[in-house]
């Protein structure tokens, strides 16, 4: 019985270091596996014709004393709190990694994160879309940041204005 149970520990353990060896081929192949750049294309734009006319506006509207950056990930401004335990910063992390905020005004000279904007689109109707939105509010405004949704279609001049206004009155 005994010469048994050590058999089946010993295929187990084999078995284990098995797949262990072919996934770290797997993987180092493909690591080395060169892309196919022949693949990739450079888009048209960086910004839809609503972004731009919104980064124009603000971009003018606001002047030298803040910065207008678009696109910006959402980890680049929030970090996870060094308080997080440490098998859940990973988790913490993947909910904002890969999302952005449209625009983030910043101090020209420090590049303080000061106010995030949303422009929001026929997207944001979408369930998935207002989990997200709702999701991303939440943690802005559990660090302080304000936010403002915009939608596509508004007068920007005014929305822009609007913006200073809360800028400077803070």
């Amino acid at each position: 019985m005994a010469v048994q149970k050590t058999m089946v520990w010993n295929i187990v353990v084999l078995l284990f270091v098995a797949i262990i060896a072919v996934a770290k081929a797997y993987l180092e192949k493909k690591e080395q596996t060169p892309a196919d750049l022949s693949l990739y294309q450079k888009k048209e734009r960086v910004m839809n014709e609503s972004e731009q006319a919104l980064f124009i506006n603000l971009s003018q509207t606001l002047g030298n004393e803040y910065v207008v950056l678009s696109k910006v990930r959402i980890e680049d401004f929030v970090d996870v709190s060094k308080g997080a335990m440490p098998n859940s910063r990973w988790s913490l992390r993947g909910r904002i990694k890969s999302r952005h905020i449209d625009f983030l005004i910043c101090n020209r000279t420090t590049t303080k994160p000061l106010f995030g904007i949303e422009l929001d689109g026929k997207s944001h109707n979408d369930p998935r879309r207002k989990n997200r939105d709702q999701f991303v509010d939440e943690l802005y405004k559990k660090i302080n940041l304000p936010i403002q949704h915009i939608l596509v279609g508004e007068n920007f001049s005014e929305s822009a204005q609007k913006i200073k206004t809360a800028l400077t009155s803070n």
